[in-house]
């Protein structure tokens, strides 16, 4: 059983234990009251019934009943008993119920011989005084029956704040932690109901820190491995390409040369392409793990102009205002350019053009929750629809011939993907054959 189900078992005996006490001693005292109560009343009527008869007696034996009922109605003052007097024939002589009036609750029956001659007390106890008597006993109960549920009030409230207490500390330690501060010291509260919780999270965050420890580590290592590999493969290939340039400028070269020559250069510069495209995502996936990003206020007007500025063909801006947004200014506008890029290279559209439609604009026609939308759209040969589900991925060409000859990498629309993945942006694909392609990203 764990330390937390010990705990609440515990404190539910515990009170459970105090209740029955509580309850058995209030009716152990009901009963009690009521045992020696009775005890005591009949004893109580034994004694009147001793007064009763010194008086009655000598009253009787003169037959004088005027004097007795005098008695009765002037000197019998007691509201808690009355008595009768009855004749051998059980004829009712004298009462002093017509002053009193009670309601009979305990009665006692004593039988007298005077000269030969039977007679009969009967004491009565009032039922009002025996309600008086529980009254005041159960109140005296119920005080103590209150005394016990206060003290259990007390122990229920002292339970719930220590609880409490421990818990506060522990979510305080919990926030630190979530916060990133991984050297938190975490106190192991004193009772036992968040001590198993305590101690795993302190392994939890133990572990956390060295698995982090080590991510950082291991990411190090990678940064360097990935910035080593581009410099020791951009260094050969500089050289390779001045070597070309070299031998074309200082000797004479044959068409089967130049033509070597410039399969050379253009497979270094694919090879310089790719090396680059692979530093790029490093550096977009070394961003998304980083809960701090570098992001600022840029104007997005700006950032597609300078993509369409560097672009080997004329583009089409169709822009309704001037948005700021934030982000990382230089990685959009390689989005952008790459966008650009695929729909030049590939599209074989005359016409390309890019839309900056922002929610205020007529020409947002799709969901109206999104505040800015950005399309790059061709009119050319289009993507077919098998392929649609996987231009994202990394290396994947649709026409991987055509792709090759024009230089391309197979990287870019993975790197348009995980920077708008990146500002948690979303991006869309519409295209039909012989119509043309819209890639649309939603702000």
């Amino acid at each position: 059983m764990k330390k937390r189900d010990l705990f609440w078992l515990k404190r539910v005996l515990i009170i459970l234990f105090v209740g029955f006490i509580f309850v058995w001693i209030s009716f152990h005292n009901i009963a009690q009251f009521n045992q020696s109560y009775i005890q005591e009343e009949k004893h109580e009527m034994d004694v009147l019934k001793k007064q009763i008869e010194w008086v009655a007696v000598p009253l009787l034996r003169k037959s004088d009943i005027k004097t007795l009922e005098k008695y009765a109605l002037d000197f019998w003052d007691d509201k808690e008993f009355a008595f009768k007097i009855f004749d051998s024939n059980k004829n009712l002589l004298v009462s002093s119920d017509n002053k009193i009036n009670i309601s009979q609750y305990l009665q006692k029956q004593y039988e007298i011989n005077i000269d030969g001659k039977h007679y009969y007390i009967e004491v009565d106890l009032s039922q009002e005084s025996v309600m008086n008597a529980i009254v005041k006993a159960q109140n005296k109960i119920m005080i103590l029956f209150g005394l016990g549920i206060f003290c259990l009030i007390l122990g229920l409230i002292q339970t719930f704040y220590s609880v409490r207490k421990s818990f506060n500390a522990l979510e305080d330690s919990v926030i630190q932690i979530a916060r990133g501060d991984f050297d938190v010291n975490i106190e192991l509260p004193k009772n036992g109901l968040l001590n198993e919780l305590s101690l795993a999270i302190m392994r939890m965050t133990n572990r956390l820190k060295n698995q982090i420890t080590r991510l950082t580590q291991l990411e190090e290592y990678r940064k360097e491995f990935v910035s080593n590999m581009s410099h020791e493969i951009k260094t050969p290939i500089t050289a390779i390409n001045s070597a070309v340039e070299l031998i074309e400028e200082n000797s004479e070269t044959t068409d089967i040369q130049k033509e070597c020559f410039d399969i050379i250069k253009s497979q270094t510069y694919s090879i310089n392409r790719l090396v680059s495209d692979i530093l790029t995502l490093s550096e977009i996936d070394l961003e998304k793990t980083n809960e701090h990003k570098n992001f600022k206020v840029f104007n997005l007007n700006n950032a597609i102009n300078q993509a369409i500025s560097v672009q080997p063909k004329a583009i089409i801006f169709n822009q309704s205002e001037n948005i700021d947004i934030l982000g990382n200014e230089e990685l959009v506008i390689t989005m952008i350019s790459n966008l650009l890029s695929n729909a030049i290279k590939y599209s074989g559209s005359d016409k390309i053009e890019v839309n900056l439609i922002s929610e205020s604009s007529s020409m947002v026609h799709f969901n109206a929750s999104f505040s800015t939308i950005i399309e790059v759209k061709d009119y050319g040969v289009g993507i077919p629809a098998e392929h649609l589900p996987r231009i994202f991925e990394r290396f994947y060409r649709v026409d991987k011939t055509r792709s090759r000859q024009s230089g391309g990498t197979g990287l870019g629309l993975a790197i348009v993907k995980h920077i708008a993945e990146l500002h948690n942006w979303k991006i869309e694909v519409e295209s039909e054959a012989g119509v043309g392609t819209n890639f649309r990203i939603v702000i």
